[in-house]
């Protein structure tokens, strides 16, 4: 782990990934401007010269590389027990979100291309896979802090507080090979799915262009999810980070546990 353990934050997060305890500087006083030589026109369409003159190389917009899955702390026991994150089509958790008619149609939502059959040759929906999001603010989790209203949700889901929740945290470059990813919800008609290399890299892309797109994407993996993918844990308050520490040591599982509040409160706005 980078760092020592004086320079970690007091909600356990890496040195300088706190906002509380590693606050941004103050801006610097804005340096005089100074007019640059005219150079002569160039192509909007080549990237502009390094210091060796050369084109700079034309680099792709930052990715997300960290996904999400958020349950009911009542559901960790049974999941450090599988060793692992099953898809709605075999888990059998003990407070379930999605309501009856939610799994209905991602039962009958088909995941296409590679990974959407097993070795039976028989075809994957999206209640087969894991799914993740791209950001801890994702639109379906913002619906879920504001009450869970309509018929997308289950009545535990609506009686559910925030802070009973925990949020997994997977690097993408640990089941890179197997996941899918889309621009919304993977059981309506209209989604798209990025399937493979270049269609996930597609869709990764589209999700970074704005905070809508990216809170609206799914990243569906095959399950089950092994744990040992599972890099961070984030959790609402102190009593909770406790609670969770014990049953992860317990159960052998290493990730990392952290206090961020933000994650579990709907953002208001202004």
């Amino acid at each position: 782990m980078a760092g020592s353990l004086t320079e970690e934050c007091i909600h356990g997060f890496e040195p300088g990934m706190c906002a509380s305890c590693f606050p941004p500087a103050a801006p610097a006083a804005p340096a005089p401007v100074r007019r640059a030589p005219r150079q002569a026109a160039r192509s909007l369409r080549s990237p502009a010269a390094g210091a060796t003159g050369k084109a700079a190389e034309v680099r792709p917009p930052n990715l997300p590389q960290r996904m999400f899955h958020v349950t009911h702390v009542s559901n960790l026991p049974l999941i450090l027990e599988a060793g692992r994150l099953l898809p709605p089509s075999e888990a059998e958790p003990a407070v379930r979100l999605a309501s009856d008619l939610t799994l209905e149609l991602r039962g009958s939502a088909p995941v296409p291309g590679d990974g959407s059959h097993d070795d039976d040759g028989v075809e994957r929906t999206a209640a087969d896979f894991v799914a993740f999001s791209l950001t801890p603010q994702a639109t379906w989790w913002l619906e879920v802090q504001e009450g869970a209203h309509g018929p997308t949700w289950s009545e535990a889901a609506k009686a559910a507080s925030t802070v009973d929740f925990v949020v997994l945290g997977v690097d993408i470059a640990a089941v890179s090979n197997t996941v899918v990813v889309t621009d919304g919800d993977a059981a309506a008609p209209a989604t798209r799915l990025g399937v493979g290399t270049e269609g996930r890299q597609r869709m990764l892309a589209r999700a970074a262009a704005t905070p809508e797109a990216l809170q609206a994407a799914e990243a569906l993996v095959p399950g089950p999810v092994s744990l040992a993918t599972v890099a961070l844990v984030a959790v609402a308050n102190d009593r909770r980070r406790d609670e969770v520490r014990d049953l992860l040591k317990s159960a052998g599982v290493t990730a990392k546990v952290a206090v961020y509040p933000p994650w579990f409160v709907p953002k208001v706005d202004d």
